[in-house]
Order: structure tokens, then sequence, then C-alpha cells
């Protein structure tokens, strides 16, 4: 019996067959169907990926032949994964396939109203998610119908007649500096030590952390770079250069007794146990586990977030500890530029839009110091 999987695509489980129903032009106009059988899947998909890809390449009749799930994944195969990482591509997928897919896939592009768009917005708020989330929402969608305008599919982009949602000012928790000193000191000894540090002492990303090699560590000089970071796509490990250009950078660490003979301890430990076990750790990753393999980034914070609640601590996210890295230098009056650097920013606007909130104190004294000038009275 044939099951149907999802448009175009059925699967008979009696003959383990897949089934793919595509329609074309008749020779007296009307559309023909026509089905064709495939032992796997992934010939199945390639089919139909090829048939919407052969009739968007080879122009329609109207714009109405186009639905929004065929243009949609021919936006994201043919314009998208040729130029963006791969990390970004698994982002937007997931927003295509878990959401805007099967709320909007059966439309035609040209039936795609402000209202029903509208409507989509109102959808994704229902399930809870958050403004700033249904904005990346809002954003994807515009990019994808605004190729559509270029390449001729549809005569306007209908996202620009919808009001998406206000943006949320995130809200991050950051320690001082004496709670980092208590997490420094209730690290101490285990595996999430260096990672705590590198965050705190730093300011590097939970993915420069984890992709942070002993060959990038410069031991003698005290300084490390940072030019690999991992990530993970489906729970897949993934190696790269950092996101930017200013990402790529130099972090003297001589300057912190502490993270320094950390990093010579481990250093000497890793060479150790890699005498012992040449099978111990062979990419020389800096922050490892008990078994000494590389982390994951979502393992890692879901690993310091308990660590820091069976402490009792208050509750920050590796992230967080970036940020404290950043307040704690803003009070003691490093120059913004500085600071932008050390956090790997394009620029201290940047930095002004993450971090804004961590100056006040900082805008505060400059007020108090012009008007001690205009009044010749110390404030």
């Amino acid at each position: 019996m044939r099951k149907t999987l999802k448009r175009n695509l059925s699967y008979d489980d009696r003959n383990h067959l897949y089934y793919v129903s595509l329609y074309y032009d008749g020779e007296n106009g009307r559309r023909v169907r026509r089905t064709r059988t495939y032992p796997t899947m992934e010939q199945a998909e390639q089919v139909i990926a090829e048939y919407r890809r052969a009739q968007l390449l080879g122009g329609m009749s109207t714009p109405k032949d186009v639905f929004v799930e065929d243009w949609l994944r021919y936006w994201m195969d043919e314009l998208i994964k040729p130029n963006c990482e791969e990390t970004t591509c698994h982002g937007y997928e997931n927003i295509l396939n878990t959401h805007m897919i099967p709320s909007l896939g059966r439309l035609y592009v040209q039936d795609l109203t402000p209202v029903r768009v509208q409507q989509y917005y109102g959808e994704l708020r229902k399930k809870g998610l958050a403004n700033n989330t249904i904005r990346k929402h809002h954003v994807l969608l515009h990019a994808a119908l605004g190729a559509a305008v270029r390449q001729g599919i549809v005569g306007a982009n209908v996202t620009c007649l919808v009001t998406p949602p206000a943006r949320e000012a995130p809200q991050h928790r950051f320690y001082d500096s004496s709670q980092l000193r208590m997490l420094f000191c209730a690290s101490e000894g285990t595996p999430l030590e260096v990672a705590v540090k590198l965050a705190g002492c730093l300011g590097l990303r939970r993915s420069e952390i984890c992709g942070l090699k002993w060959r990038n560590v410069d031991l003698k000089r005290g300084v490390l770079t940072v030019c690999e970071v991992r990530t993970a796509v489906s729970g897949r490990a993934l190696e790269k250069a950092p996101k930017s250009y200013a990402s790529e950078r130099r972090l003297a660490f001589g300057g912190s007794e502490d993270l320094e003979a950390l990093l010579k301890r481990l250093y000497r430990d890793w060479e150790r146990r890699r005498k012992q076990d040449p099978k111990y750790n062979p990419e020389g990753y800096v922050a490892v586990n008990e078994a000494g393999k590389p982390y994951q980034p979502d393992v890692l914070c879901q690993r310091i977030a308990q660590f820091i609640a069976v402490q009792g601590l208050p509750p920050i996210s590796l992230h967080g500890l970036r940020h404290s890295f950043a307040s704690v230098a803003n009070s003691q009056n490093v120059p913004m530029f500085s600071i932008s650097k050390a956090l790997g920013h394009s620029s201290t606007s940047v930095t002004s839009a993450v971090y804004m909130h961590l100056f006040d104190d900082a805008v505060a004294d400059v007020v108090s110091q012009v008007a001690s000038a205009i009044t010749g009275k110390e404030q």
C-alpha cells in the first residue's frame, strides 16, 4: 500500500519502492502526470529536486506555477549554499523545514500576501518563539522573495509591506571580578577549568575555545592565536576559520599568571599522555574532557552551566563569561577600541551595540567630568 510522504513522493511498504509523481506539459497544453519508482529515498528526492530546478531555470508560463516551497528550496540550493557557511545554511534549513514550508509551502508565490505573512508571524508567536527569532524568519523570507523579484518569478516582495515584531534587547548576565575569582577557584583541577578561564580572562567565544589547539599557543611568548573554531551541525563536528577577519586575532595571556601556569601544566600533561598513548588527543585540542576528547560547543556549555549550578553560584552561560570579560575590562577603564579588538569584533560599533548596558558607569563618569570642567567644582 502506498503512503504519501510529501508532495510528489510516496512509499510502497509492500514493494519497498519510492514513487515519484511529476507533472509535465502535454501536447494539447494539458498537464500530464508521470510516475516512476526508485529503490531509495535519496534517489527519489534527487529526481524531485532536479525537476523543480529545471522548472525554475526553464521559466514558467505564469508565476502561479511556482510554489513557495519550490522557490525556497531553489533559493537555498542555488543562491545560499554556494555562498554561505555550512552552519548558516543549517540554520536556514531548520527554519524552512520546521516552520516556513509547513505553513506557507503549499501556496503559490504569486498568491502570497502581506496578510498571510503577518498571520505566519502570529503563528510563530503562538508557538512561543521570541520576537528576535521571528525577525530571523522575516529576514530570511525577505531575502528569498527579493531574489524571486530579481529573477522575475514574482512582481513584488510582500515582506516590504509587513511589520515584523519589534526587536527585543537581549538580557546579558555577567559576573564581576569577585564572582569570577570564585568561579575560577571552584573550577581548579577540573576539565572545565581551562574553558572557564579562557572565556573569563581572554573573552574567547565558545567555538574559539573548542577549536583552540596547542599548535596555536606560544607558551614561551605567552601568546595564543585564534585562527580555528569548532562548531557542530546536526551533531557533526565542523572545523573552520573564524567567522570574520577581525575574529582572527592574537591575545597575550602572559599578564595572567594563573592562566599562564594552567596552560603550561596542561601542555606538559598532554605531552606526557601522548607518550603513553599516541591516540590520546592527537589533534592537540587545549580544552578536552576526561577522555581527552574535544568538546562540542553545546555540550561544553551544558557542562559549565551544570557545574555552576552545583557550586551554588549565580547562573551564567559560557558566553556570559565573555560578557564578564568585557565588563571587568570596562570597569578598569580599558578603552573601547582595545576591548573590541580583544573580543574579535569588526568595529567598536559592534561592541557598543552588544555591551552598551555594561558601559553606563563610564558614561556617568564622562558626565561628571564635563560638569566639573564647566562649573570648576570637583564632583
